[in-house]
């Protein structure tokens, strides 16, 4: 396994600009899982399906975006701060804050992840089928 990178080293090599506070703050929590970082294509798949309660064990991320989506998706909400599409379809769309109280329908193969934390800590509130949210304690008023 080779060493993971540097924050600024991920930055650098993967040519990303930090749009927003929420847009760095997605990719803080995702770089360290990317595959081009880690060297292990099975972190993001894991890490995904235990957020999401879904089953991606035999699956691999086919297609990651930090800023933007680049293979045609249209993402229910505009700007997504991390995008995501598995080898079996699956596609991701995290976002680094809420988008209103009214959820958008879904595709059968689309979840949303809403962060509103600073790191993961495995408080997950489900809201409408195929949406999540993330957040640490005490942010959430």
């Amino acid at each position: 396994m080779k060493a993971v990178m540097l924050y600024n080293e991920f930055l650098a090599s993967h040519n990303l600009k930090v749009k927003n506070h929420q847009h760095e703050k997605i990719i803080k929590l995702f770089y360290s899982s990317c595959w081009s970082v880690c060297g292990d294509i099975n972190a993001l798949p894991i890490l995904m399906g235990e957020l999401l309660d879904i089953d991606l064990a035999d699956t691999h991320a086919i297609t990651g975006c930090f800023n933007g989506i680049f293979d045609g998706t249209i993402p229910p909400f505009n700007d997504v701060d991390f995008y995501l599409r598995f080898s079996n379809d699956i596609r991701i769309f995290v976002y680094g804050s809420s988008r209103g109280k009214e959820k958008k329908k879904l595709n059968s193969n689309e979840y949303v992840l809403f962060v509103l934390g600073d790191k993961l800590t495995g408080n997950i509130e489900r809201t409408y089928d195929r949406y999540a949210i993330v957040y640490d304690e005490g942010e959430i008023e």
